[in-house]
């Protein structure tokens, strides 16, 4: 049986050994079959005769019937397939192997098509074809049919943008200094202007350009010009010497004569600048003896200078005695292409080649003085900005320090310009009335006299008064305009952020000055539109919140540069509003009408302590009836009186959680024609007293608040008038009993 079995076993081995051989008849004889040639084929890519940027990505797949691609090898050659060279495919040196499927070649574009407009301005065009050639080789050596692609690269070409240095009249002719650091930036748009990065190398050069336009002939001959360049260089090389070059340290550039210099821009591609203008990779210029960098010196409440070389080294300011001087300055060299090196500066120094006189050794991180408070005399300032070519400015500003006299009680400032020539119908005061109203009021006050305590602004051709005659007075009367280029009010009080370079106000803020030394200010005048306490605004929209909006509207309040203005951090105000104004595009806004919202009469705000303390305060104030007469222009029949600035309404205040600071004290507040409007009830008369607390070195002065009305008195009651003033001078101590 075991015999049978072994028997029947070797059988079907023999058998299926038959079958198997039978299926390769050369294994069986030993000798290989012919080998397949494997396939290759390219499954993503540009478009065969397409347009692509020079950066491109190809995907492949291979595959081989009877084995396995081992690897593949790949060429880029310039070219279609009919048109490249055959030798650029002939030998394996040629090709280069990769064992992946994908593989991302940069490619040259570095033919100039032609110019191509965007966005109004001209761009190059650079160009050229190519053709992808791939192939497999599978695991016995065999390569595959070639797969290819032809596309044509292109690239906008980069340009170069000179930054400095600046001219402050772009594309025009400027004069430079005859040693300039010329600074530019590369961009290389890749396929719009705003899809960018940065270049791969620059070159430069410089020429005279007195008797023939360069710029026009670099631009129809190039080629004339291939001898002048620098070499190509690096944008990115160490030093930045990419990014900048000296002119004048290795050459001379004679004065007086014209030159250019351009800069050309090189990308990844080749592509190079063709296009050259004085607005971006050129400057036309004629060099000059330097006059040295800008010097810029500002100071809190006095006002900014501007030096420059020796043109203008010489300034002179009034303070009085004991007011806290510090000045701040900044240098600017980039005009001529330079850069500040360092600072320094001193007080009255008698020798200015002895380092040791001044009061630092120079730095470029002495960019202010020490606080320095002068008694008296006369001092200066001496500043210096010197240059990264040795050049320097020198500022001398001279101090007079004047003595506070203060003994006199009352000065008017009238600075409310008007006309007897007018038709009265007693919109505005004629200027005989005006002056005649206020001069009654101040004759309240002891000693006044109307032919040396009166300062008429239009009279003294709208020249602000003196800090020399503001500090003769304890007490200052002034009244405004709402026009501010016919009124100085305007000049004393706007606002500009101390923080800033150059945006200190030219006129001296003598305002401050005067309440920080213990003297008191009723001030008061037309207030519609932008009168009144609204000239700090850059913005004029109501309501407007100072602390926060004093540049105009805001979401939020990360600004707060609005407490420095005089109204917010002086006057105490928060929030300005108007009943004749701009207003607002604001959902949180209640409608605004001029006929409702104008004033109907005043009434006096018992509940502030300050006023409270003030009985002989007239509880109501109303319009003086001449301007409510059937037919005058406050005819209530027509409207109410609109001449009106409101402080802190409280619709304003309570819907944005604005506080109201301790200093502000309400004395009247307003009825509107229409009860429940947007101002019933707003402030338009308040103390300040911010600087309640602080006496004048001065005999007979005493400490006491300041006050502002936001409306022009004239219009209102006599009677009325006459008693408010009472109780200020009462106040103030100086009352004619």
């Amino acid at each position: 049986m075991r015999r049978i079995i072994l028997i029947i076993l070797n059988i079907v081995w023999l058998t299926a050994l038959v079958i198997f051989l039978g299926c390769s008849e050369d294994v069986y004889i030993s000798k290989m079959s012919e080998n397949k040639q494997p396939i290759v084929r390219l499954t993503n890519g540009p478009l065969e005769g397409d347009t692509t940027e020079y950066y491109i990505h190809f995907y492949w797949i291979g595959y081989d019937l009877d084995g396995t691609v081992k690897y593949y090898e790949y060429i880029m050659v310039e070219g279609n397939p009919i048109g490249f060279d055959p030798d650029d495919t002939t030998g394996i040196d040629k090709w280069t192997s990769i064992f992946r499927r994908d593989i991302t070649l940069k490619v040259s574009a570095d033919e100039y098509t032609r110019k191509v407009k965007i966005d109004n301005n001209l761009y190059s065009k650079y160009s050229k074809t190519h053709t992808f050639f791939i192939r497999a080789i599978d695991d016995r050596g065999m390569r595959s049919k070639v797969a290819y692609r032809s596309f044509t690269a292109y690239t906008l070409a980069p340009f170069a943008i000179i930054e400095s240095p600046k001219n402050p009249h772009p594309g025009q002719h400027q004069t430079l200094n005859a040693l300039i650091t010329f600074r530019w930036t590369g961009k290389d748009p890749i396929d719009t202007p705003w899809n960018y990065k940065d270049i791969d190398s620059v070159r430069y050069f410089c020429m005279e350009s007195e008797n023939f336009d360069v710029l026009d002939e670099l631009n129809k001959n190039p080629e004339n010009f291939e001898t002048r360049w620098s070499p190509w260089i690096w944008y990115h090389e160490p030093g930045d010497s990419g990014k900048q070059t000296i002119i004048g340290d290795d050459e001379i550039l004679p004065f007086g004569i014209k030159h250019v210099f351009v800069v050309q821009a090189m990308d990844e591609a080749g592509a190079v600048s063709s296009i050259f203008d004085a607005l971006t990779n050129a400057r036309v210029f004629t060099p000059i003896k330097n006059p040295g960098p800008k010097l810029e010196v500002r100071a809190p409440y006095i006002g900014s200078f501007i030096f420059l070389g020796q043109i203008n080294p010489y300034a002179q300011v009034d303070i009085i005695s004991g007011f806290p001087l510090i000045f701040y300055w900044e240098g600017d060299a980039s005009h001529y292409g330079g850069t500040i090196s360092s600072y320094r500066y001193g007080w009255d120094i008698e020798e200015l080649d002895d380092p040791l006189e001044w009061d630092v050794f120079p730095s470029p991180s002495h960019k202010s003085t020490g606080e320095k408070i002068f008694q008296f005399g006369t001092h200066t300032l001496y500043i210096e900005a010197t240059d990264n070519f040795g050049v320097t400015t020198l500022a001398q500003i001279e101090i007079n320090v004047l003595q506070m006299a203060m003994n006199r009680n009352l000065l008017w400032i009238d600075d409310f310009p008007s006309s007897d020539f007018h038709p009265q119908i007693y919109a505005m005061p004629q200027e005989s009335e005006h002056d005649q109203f206020w001069i009654n009021i101040c004759d309240r006050a002891q000693g006044f006299d109307s032919d040396c305590d009166v300062y008429d602004v239009q009279d003294h051709h709208f020249i602000p008064p003196s800090i020399e005659l503001i500090f003769k007075y304890k007490n200052i009367i002034w009244t405004y305009s709402s026009t501010p280029r016919m009124c100085e009010w305007y000049n004393v009080i706007k606002f500009s952020s101390e923080e800033i370079v150059g945006g200190m106000p030219t006129t001296l803020n003598y305002i401050l000055l005067f309440l920080q030394a213990g003297g008191h200010i009723w001030s008061l005048g037309k207030s519609d539109r932008a009168g009144g306490l609204a000239g700090v605004l850059q913005t004029k929209m109501f309501p407007l919140n100072l602390k926060c909006e004093i540049f105009g509207l805001s979401k939020g309040c990360s600004d707060t540069t609005g407490v420095l203005s005089v109204a917010y951090r002086d006057y105490c105000v928060s929030v300005l509003d108007k009943v004749l104004g701009n207003f607002r595009p604001d959902p949180m806004m209640p409608q605004r009408s001029t006929e409702k919202d104008a004033l109907s009469s005043c009434y006096s705000d018992l509940y502030d302590p300050l006023t409270l303390e003030n009985p002989e305060l007239p509880d109501s104030l109303k319009l003086w009836d001449m301007v409510t007469q059937p037919g005058m222009f406050f005819d209530p029949m027509i409207q109410g009186f609109t001449y009106v600035e409101a402080y802190n309404p409280e619709y304003w205040m309570t819907r944005n959680l604005i506080s109201t600071q301790s200093c502000f004290h309400p004395m009247y507040r307003m009825k509107a024609r229409y009860s429940r409007t947007a101002l019933d009830n707003a402030v338009i008369a308040f103390w300040t007293t911010k600087y309640a607390n602080v006496t004048a070195k001065s005999a007979g002065s005493v400490a006491a608040p300041s006050v502002h009305f936001g409306i022009p008195l004239w219009f209102f009651n006599r009677e009325h008038v006459d008693a408010i003033a009472d109780v200020i001078f009462d106040v103030w101590q100086i009352k004619e009993e």
